[in-house]
């Protein structure tokens, strides 16, 4: 009796060490927060589009996400990003009655800072899509240089960032991931330079991010 009850006992470590070898993972850990480095590119709309309708991808960005309970989280993203563009020649007119006909070039420097609160729907899977609002500000300059002059303004704005986006991490348990989102943005800044006739509504453009992320375990 004491064989048989010995040879089921090691029966059963054998199958049991074997079924736990072919066995594959299905999931990893619930990282307690993670940051992101990003490239961000804008894409500029409406009357930011006027001044503006070159897309570009000069921008960089830094942000921080705290699980709060499940794939809820709340954080923060800072940024620096800069759209630019240079058009033919144009004729300006002055408060004087003067006027310059020149090429000119148009750019804006933007510093948005936000909160963040969203949701990720598998925080613990290899993908992990996500939504997520940002709701903030920016500071900008828009820059109007013809020849020699630099007309421009200097502005701060409240805005509203929704996102949409997934991480992808490079195997189950890692602590590195890929990054990619897609978000709208509007804004309560204007364009109102002096020598320009049309002047700017409130600002919109469409954002792509693409960068690394760290998991916090």
């Amino acid at each position: 009796m004491k064989k048989i009850s010995l040879f089921i006992g090691m029966a059963l470590l054998v199958s049991s060490s074997i079924f736990s070898q072919d066995l594959k993972p299905t999931g990893g850990m619930m990282p307690h927060a993670y940051y992101t480095v990003t490239w961000n590119t804008t894409f500029t709309l409406g009357d930011f589009n006027k001044w503006v309708g070159s897309p570009s991808p000069a921008g960089m960005g830094f942000g921080g996400k705290y699980f709060i309970d499940k794939g809820f989280n709340a954080g923060f993203d800072i940024a620096w990003q800069r759209v630019s563009q240079a058009y033919g020649y144009e004729t300006y007119y002055g408060d004087n009655g003067s006027a310059i006909t020149a090429t000119n070039y148009r750019f804006t420097w933007m510093v948005p800072f936000q909160i963040t609160a969203g949701y990720m729907f598998k925080p613990t899977s290899v993908i992990s899509p996500f939504i997520s609002l940002g709701i903030g500000g920016d500071y900008m300059e828009h820059h109007l240089i013809i020849q020699e002059y630099d007309f421009y303004e200097k502005r701060w704005d409240f805005a509203l960032n929704p996102e949409i986006g997934a991480l992808v991490k490079f195997g189950y348990y890692k602590s590195i991931a890929a990054l990619v989102a897609f978000n709208y943005k509007w804004t309560s800044n204007s364009i109102q330079i002096q020598a320009i006739d049309e002047k700017s509504g409130y600002l919109s453009m469409m954002g792509l991010r693409i960068g690394i992320c760290f998991m916090v375990y």
